[in-house]
């Protein structure tokens, strides 16, 4: 096991920073709670670090940790909007990409950013392994760990989410695919 006091928390967070950030924002809409979440995620990694046996990579533990937190967060939330009325629920929904953003994202690259876009309009149960595979270049064994899912089920995942976003990409389809 693991003992707290050999670990540097500064350099821990300063690690791993970017892949919880990447993360949250590709599961969580609502940008308001990104750094709630964020602070959440490394208070149970602080809190979780003595029972860390590293039997995997510490990233891929972390991962784990931040798409956990992440579910809470949406659970959480999910639970309190079915009391809400339609209006407060319509005034939740995401604004539409500002023009100057797209310039910017067009400046950056136009064709990472329809990937991006096309990935984010995915299920969430495809887009996650998508997500962590090829945007942060994790192995199938590391998001069935991150996931809790058996490997058999990332590969189906991962081959329904390729073969929406070639029908997609390869039909010009931006609309959404839910399940």
């Amino acid at each position: 096991m693991a003992d707290e006091r050999f670990w540097d928390t500064d350099k821990l967070v300063e690690d791993h920073k970017n892949l919880v950030y990447r993360l949250i924002h590709r599961l969580v809409r609502d940008r308001t709670a990104h750094e709630e979440i964020f602070q959440d995620v490394f208070v149970n990694v602080f809190e979780s670090l003595p029972r860390f046996e590293e039997r995997s990579k510490l990233s891929t533990w972390i991962a784990s940790i931040a798409v956990h937190t992440c579910y809470k967060h949406i659970q959480k939330t999910a639970s309190r909007r079915r009391f809400e009325s339609f209006g407060d629920w319509l005034e939740g929904t995401p604004e539409p990409v500002d023009p100057s953003d797209l310039q910017d994202n067009l400046e950056k690259s136009d064709a990472r950013r329809r990937l991006r876009s096309h990935i984010a309009n995915l299920a969430p149960k495809y887009a996650l392994p998508v997500t962590l595979f090829y945007l942060e270049g994790m192995s199938y064994k590391e998001i069935a760990e991150i996931l809790a899912i058996p490997m058999g089920t990332v590969k189906s995942h991962m081959l329904r989410g390729l073969r929406e976003l070639r029908r997609r990409i390869e039909g010009g389809e931006d609309g959404f695919l839910h399940g």
